[in-house]
């Protein structure tokens, strides 16, 4: 079965993806296309690179919050993206989308503009940091004249860009809405935040052809690394679990 994949994003719950690939894998499906915001625009790279999911996971265990939550100087932003870049450039040897082995769509936001924007051209590694970069908590990454922030603010499950090809659409969520005491001011903002991305996401809903949520990470925040296996546990299960329906959507 050949496919193509969209990913939300939803910060270290972007192990559930990779959970959800590895069942993919066991299956023999290829994926032809991929697209990403945020976390599944770190994931959908690892994928059109040629990384295979044991690879990715050990790329997220290895990850320390120290490299995560880098101090931004000069910067609007309280946080920098530098050492995961880096990270980034130590695995992916490519300078451009085109030495991709599949296409891969990062979807980033104009900080300017506000537009969503579905990149495939440039420097891959630029793109997906960028995709990635939640303001204010980081700064704004600046590419060439233009400065872009998180996909998530403006569609944070690309599945437009993938709807000129043959193949079915698979969309996959980690952003379920969790229940939870709003008892404090950094509980409301998570809460909304999750609101206003779960609210883009859904045109993506019914643009795609078989959709899947992820409800097993409702409860993780999303800098959790104690829960990262968790995570992975929970998209290769609810994929394998809901496989026989979805299947039938994408042939």
């Amino acid at each position: 079965m050949k496919i193509t994949l969209s990913l939300s994003g939803g910060g270290l719950r972007g192990a559930a993806h990779i959970g959800a690939i590895k069942f993919l894998e066991e299956q023999g499906v290829t994926v032809t296309a991929v697209a990403g915001s945020s976390a599944g625009a770190i994931v959908g790279l690892f994928l059109a690179y040629g990384l295979k999911s044991d690879d990715m996971l050990k790329f997220l265990n290895n990850l320390e919050k120290k490299e995560l939550f880098v101090w931004a100087s000069d910067s609007v932003g309280v946080f920098s993206m530098k050492r995961v870049e880096k990270k980034l450039r130590e695995i992916i040897k490519v300078e451009d989308y085109s030495h991709l082995k599949i296409p891969f769509y990062t979807c980033v936001t104009d900080i300017d503009t506000g537009e969503r924007c579905y990149i495939k051209e440039g420097d891959p590694i630029e793109y997906t940091i960028a995709s990635s970069t939640i303001t204010p908590l980081y700064e704004a990454k600046k590419i060439g004249d233009n400065s872009y922030i998180d996909g998530g603010f403006s569609d944070n499950l690309p599945v437009k860009p993938l709807k000129i090809y043959d193949e079915k659409n698979l969309a996959i969520n980690i952003n379920p809405l969790r229940g939870e005491d709003l008892d404090s001011f950094k509980s409301l903002l998570i809460r909304s935040i999750l609101i206003m991305i779960r609210s883009n996401s859904m045109p993506s809903k019914q643009l795609t052809d078989a959709y899947l949520e992820i409800k097993g990470v409702a409860n993780m925040h999303l800098f959790d690394f104690s829960e990262i296996e968790m995570a992975y546990k929970a998209g290769y299960d609810e994929i394998k679990a809901n496989w026989v329906d979805l299947s039938k959507k994408l042939v």
